[in-house]
């Protein structure tokens, strides 16, 4: 099972991509109850980053969260 710190490691590797909330649940999960702990994972992500600095940086379009890293911080 995929953890938070896996996540961060997921998206410094792939700085130069913006996933969907929607792309990285369907990437990593390989049942109903990991795709909740992912979904609870990319939350706290979330907020995390509005209130912390990050390199991670998370918005929404048209109603779509997406994540990406920006490793320029």
């Amino acid at each position: 099972m995929i953890n938070k710190s896996d996540l961060f490691d997921y998206f410094k590797k792939n700085y130069d991509k913006e996933f969907s909330k929607e792309e990285i649940i369907n990437t990593f999960s390989k049942s109903i109850d990991d795709e909740s702990i992912i979904d609870q994972f990319l939350s706290e992500m979330e907020v995390e980053s509005t209130f912390t600095p990050s390199n991670l940086f998370v918005n929404c379009k048209a109603g779509t969260v997406y994540y990406k890293w920006n490793k320029s911080i």
